[in-house]
């Protein structure tokens, strides 16, 4: 048990700790400093005083770039503060070339026939039909590719991928009724119009892509969007010619000529091929 007089309000507070004195001293109705805090606390919980904030200058140890940090004193000395540029650097891990080859190898050197809960485990072996290399695989019968050579000979100009009705219109290729209508629109006014089919390279969450905008009109790109996203501005960034992009906003009379011709199902236009 622990006793010791107040210095404030002069009574003998019976505790079975120190702390719970100290707790007591504290908040004692005698003492002065209770009403200042609270007309304190008072005042930044309607905004009147607010905490004064410094602001820093860091230096990424991820990817070395600048960033800046407000934070106040309090939040600075105790270390309750950004270390990293974003979530990216914070959450990111380097692993070499020669680790990941490490990983797989081990990994690759563990796969047994054991028996699990389904039966025992196959293991299938198959050529790389690009590297011609064997492939050792526990789950993927025949498998035709590694995973690097697959992303090397994969990607450009998938039909049908897209979310809209997709068909042939006189031969030429559309991924959603947008871009029929504009190809509708230009066929009937004699303007040169034809499908792209070059991929141009793009940058996109710090990963490689390919763009391969729409058509090419009288020698120039037209690109065919719904709506504005970040990763059409990733692509419009990177793409190093002269581009047209045509949102819902200006396809109105393109869609009206099309209405006009073939009525408002007009995708029923589209011929098998």
């Amino acid at each position: 048990m622990y006793q010791k007089e107040c210095k404030w309000c002069n009574e003998l507070i019976e505790v079975e700790k120190q702390p719970l004195y100290a707790l007591h001293v504290a908040n004692c109705k005698s003492n002065p400093n209770v009403e200042i805090r609270n007309k304190k606390n008072s005042l930044k919980f309607k905004g009147v005083l607010r905490t004064e904030r410094i602001t820093l200058k860091k230096s990424c140890p991820k990817c070395s770039s600048e960033f800046e940090i407000v934070a106040t004193n309090s939040e600075i000395r105790r270390g309750k503060v950004k270390n990293f540029c974003s979530n990216k650097c914070a959450n990111g891990r380097v692993v070499s070339e020669e680790t990941k080859k490490k990983i797989s190898n081990s990994l690759i050197g563990n796969i047994s026939p054991k028996k699990g809960k389904r039966g025992e485990r196959k293991i299938y072996e198959s050529v790389c039909l690009k590297c011609n290399e064997k492939i050792i695989s526990a789950y993927v019968k025949d498998r035709k590719y590694h995973k690097e050579c697959w992303l090397s000979v994969s990607g450009g100009i998938k039909k049908g991928s897209s979310r809209g009705k997709s068909g042939y219109y006189k031969g030429y290729w559309c991924d959603s009724s947008y871009e029929l209508a504009y190809l509708i629109y230009c066929l009937d006014s004699d303007i040169k119009i034809e499908r792209n089919r070059k991929g141009f390279e793009y940058f996109y969450e710090d990963k490689r892509h390919l763009f391969y905008p729409d058509f090419i009109v009288n020698g120039k790109y037209v690109e065919v969007k719904n709506f504005r996203s970040e990763l059409t501005d990733a692509k419009i960034l990177y793409f190093p010619h002269e581009i047209t992009v045509i949102y819902k906003t200006e396809i109105g009379p393109y869609l009206q000529y099309a209405i006009s011709k073939y009525g408002k199902d007009f995708i029923s236009v589209y011929e098998s091929k």
